[in-house]
Order: structure tokens, then sequence, then C-alpha cells
């Protein structure tokens, strides 16, 4: 049961990051959190600690915990590398993927697509969507049977996530990227590695250019709160 408690002050906090009621580099303020989720102080610190260790906040001793700084240089630079890397896993997956691997992608593009179909989505929602677009793309990894193209594929997306909580949170996706994330999967399901490389790269691509809506509203926000 604690385990399942801590589980949902986890997304109860996920989703406080992506209502944008904390920015980056904000103090997090434990006692008002955990009044505002009513969840008691004890299992929000374990959602903290598990936060910390995924990169999206910061801890520091006897100051607390504050929500992560994006460097926008660093995350372009890592998304140069993830498009090499995704693009290289979706060619090799469609050689060697088996049925039951393109079952778990069209699993999670069904799921993708039932949140897209909702009029009014909440926070909780977003964070599930984001929660999927991370997920296939280390599911395709995992299809590539590579142990160091998985390792190094879950260490970029894990340094990616605050960047991507962000896209998901300030940037009109209008469809959460759901039309790109079908376009490599029927890549895959045909098993065509060019269409699969070529669709991957071109997600990686969209995402690098909502970066840069990232930043200019990065740089307000750190320009109203100086004013």
């Amino acid at each position: 049961m604690a385990s399942s408690e801590s589980g949902e002050d986890l997304s109860s906090v996920q989703v406080v990051i992506l209502t944008g009621r904390l920015r980056p580099s904000e103090r997090v303020a434990e006692s008002r959190l955990a009044e505002q989720l009513g969840v008691s102080r004890t299992p929000l610190r374990e959602a903290l600690m598990k936060l910390e260790k995924e990169g999206l906040v910061v801890g520091r001793r006897n100051v607390g915990y504050s929500l992560a700084d994006v460097d926008l240089a660093a995350v372009c630079d890592m998304r140069v590398v993830r498009e090499a890397l995704d693009a290289r896993a979706a060619e090799i997956a469609c050689v060697t993927a088996t049925e039951a691997d393109l079952q778990r992608v069209r699993d999670i593009i069904a799921e993708m697509a039932v949140l897209n179909q909702q009029k009014t989505p909440g926070p909780a929602d977003a964070a599930r969507q984001l929660e999927l677009g991370l997920l296939i793309h280390k599911v395709i990894a995992q299809m590539t049977r590579n142990d160091a193209l998985i390792r190094i594929t879950d260490q970029i997306y894990d340094q990616l996530q605050l960047a991507l909580l962000l896209e998901v949170l300030w940037i009109d996706l209008e469809d959460s990227g759901l039309d790109e994330h079908r376009a490599i999967a029927e890549a895959l399901f045909a098993r065509d590695p060019v269409a699969a490389a070529h669709a991957a790269r071109l997600h990686v691509q969209s995402s690098l250019k909502n970066m840069t809506k990232v930043q200019e509203i990065l740089k307000h926000r750190q320009a109203i709160r100086i004013q």
C-alpha cells in the first residue's frame, strides 16, 4: 500500500510541475506543496527523492529541493545525439522486432490516440502523454536487443525529461506528436528501415524547433522574475 501511495504522490508532484506552478530553479516549499496535494511530508519527500534521481529536481543540504534548471544548449546537444540514436534504433528494430514487440508499439499508439481525443485534457493526461512519448522510444531501442544502444538511449531520455516536460506544458503541440509517432510506428510495421529512420529524424527535428520557443518563454519568465 505504501508503495502505491508513493507512486501516486510522485505522479501528483509531476502534475504540479506540468501545470506550471513550479518553474525552473524555483524552490519547492515542502509544507505548502504537501498541503496543496493533501499528502504528508514523508511520502512527499520520497517522491521528491525519486524526481531528483530522474533529474527533475535538485536537492541541497539544509536548503531543500528546487526545480532543476534547464541548460537549453546542452539539451540541443543531447537531441543531436538523440536523433542519431533514434534513427539507428528504428532501422535496426525493423529487422529485429518480434510480433510481440510490434504489438507493444501498437498498444502505446492506441493509448496516445485515446488521450488525444479528449476535449479537455488535464495535467495528468499531459503527464501520461509525455510518459508514453518517452516509452515508445525506449521500447524501440529495446527491440534492437543491443544493450549499449538501450543503455545510452535510457540515459539520454532521462536527462531530457525536464525539457520535454516544458515542451508539453508551454508549446501547443496539438496532437502531442501523435502523427509523428504514428509515422515511425507504421514504418516499423512495414519493416521499412529507410522510412523508419526518416520518420525518427523528423520527429526529433520537430522537437528541436520547439526548444527555440521554450527558450523564448524561459527568457520572458526570467525577465518578469527580475522585475
